[in-house]
């Protein structure tokens, strides 16, 4: 009996060893944030974001582009897809409503410098994380997919809109005639000036990833740091451009008013052989005076058919 004991204890005893000795291992530690790195800067995030806001609706459609998702969005005058169109609003992007915000308890927020550096503040006291990104040109495109791949653990999916948007853009630059050569001025029309679009604008860069002479250039110094430079209309008859593509910006008639006084009413103007051939393109806002995203080889390709004649099939 007493053997029977003994040999009981000591598989007791070596159980509880080994239970011990699993135990000792210690509890597992979960990361609750980690970093992300956007332009030369690091941004920390939490590890799995799922209450993401975005200010600009062109960053939610790269969003669900790459597989995430956001729980609101802000008020826009385009049609958005339906999955964006169906999330609560909270304003505008210029002034969208913090205190509604802030009541949604995001844990990450992403929007731009120009327009909510204001709100960065508030956005710190409140403990969201946020990214103010630059996104003014159509460089920044791929750059930003990258950054929503690694923010949404989409990595592979981030990759694959990647490619989509540059076969398009290779096919929109495969369809230009390379034996007609044609000069283009792209200017920029508010209610205030005419000026003219340096490629650190939207539709002059796209003129320039085209291939597409943009005769605005020859005047420009090497280190431009403005989006619009002063350009007369002197000038304009001297480079005389075979079209005159047009980006305005504020309301119509104020527009038309100014653009008549600096260009339409002086008789040179009827000189240019833009305006002889009825090649004067007063261009939408929503493709050429903001980054148009995802939409961009959209927008190259209408250039293509604004410029040379040729449509050019995209595969959705």
């Amino acid at each position: 009996m007493k053997t029977y004991l003994k040999i009981c204890s000591a598989v007791l005893l070596s159980t509880s060893l080994l239970l011990g000795g699993c135990a000792k291992t210690g509890p597992t530690t979960t990361e609750t944030t980690r970093t992300v790195s956007y332009q030369d800067q690091s941004y920390t995030i939490p590890a799995n974001p799922s209450k993401v806001v975005a200010l600009s609706n062109s960053i939610s459609k790269m969003i669900y582009a790459v597989g995430g998702k956001a729980i609101a969005r802000v008020e826009s005058n385009e049609k958005l897809p339906s999955e964006i169109e169906s999330l609560p609003s909270i304003g505008h992007t210029a002034n969208p409503n913090m205190e509604q915000l802030v009541g949604l308890h995001p844990d990450l927020v992403l929007g731009l410098p120009s327009q909510h550096e204001k709100f960065k503040g508030q956005l710190d006291s409140n403990n969201i994380p946020s990214i103010l990104i630059n996104y003014d040109g159509i460089n920044d495109n791929i750059p930003l997919l990258t950054l929503l791949g690694n923010i949404f653990h989409t990595e592979d999916k981030a990759k694959s809109v990647i490619e989509d948007y540059n076969k398009k853009i290779d096919t929109v630059k495969a369809s230009i005639p390379k034996d007609k050569p044609v000069k283009v001025a792209v200017l920029r029309a508010t209610g205030k000036s005419v000026t003219a679009e340096t490629p650190l604008a939207i539709t002059a860069s796209m003129v320039r990833e085209l291939g597409i002479t943009n005769v605005v250039e020859q005047h420009l110094k090497d280190n431009v740091t403005s989006k619009t430079v002063p350009y007369s209309l002197e000038t304009l008859t001297v480079d005389n451009p075979d079209i005159i593509l047009v980006v305005t910006m504020g309301k119509k008639d104020e527009i038309n008013a100014t653009f008549a006084k600096e260009m339409t009413s002086n008789p040179a103007w009827n000189q240019l052989q833009a305006v002889k051939h009825d090649k004067v393109i007063f261009l939408p806002s929503q493709w050429f005076l903001l980054n148009p995203g995802l939409e961009t080889p959209e927008a190259m390709a209408e250039l293509v058919n604004i410029i040379y004649g040729v449509k050019v099939q995209l595969d959705k």
